[in-house]
């Protein structure tokens, strides 16, 4: 799988390294949510997700969380030293181990079907198309 997501990535400009250290992404998870009330979620994660797939950085560190806020314009010391959205994030991975969502990425699409993971278009094409969708050819 990992050289069709590099595959992949490289088609869009990502380049994929998966060097990065694996730890406890807990308070990343904690700072999604502080973004998300800012209005600056997606630019978090998608600077959170640079760091650690192209740049091999540690976002289990609160340094480099702290920097990637930064570079968001967030201003996130206090809050990442703070216990804020702790029961958030708790409650929302207690709910994804309920759904028995091991990975990610992992979308529910309309409450019926997990999908987990890199998938290829045809997958998202049979899913999508089992809840009605349509694809015209290209």
């Amino acid at each position: 799988m990992i050289p069709y997501v590099t595959e992949q990535g490289e088609k869009v400009g990502i380049k994929f390294k998966y060097e990065g250290k694996i730890g406890n992404t807990f308070d990343s998870h904690r700072l999604v949510e502080f973004a998300k009330d800012k209005g600056k979620q997606d630019e978090l994660v998608d600077t959170l997700m640079s760091y650690y797939f192209e740049q091999k950085r540690d976002i289990s560190d609160k340094g480099t969380l702290n920097e990637i806020a930064s570079k968001v314009g967030l201003d996130a010391k206090a809050f990442l030293e703070s216990k804020e959205k702790e029961e958030l994030v708790a409650e929302e991975l207690l709910n994804a181990r309920r759904m028995q969502i091991t990975g990610v990425p992992a979308f529910i699409i309309n409450n019926k079907y997990l999908v987990s993971g890199a998938q290829d278009t045809s997958t998202w094409e049979e899913v999508l198309k089992e809840e009605g969708y349509e694809f015209k050819s290209s």
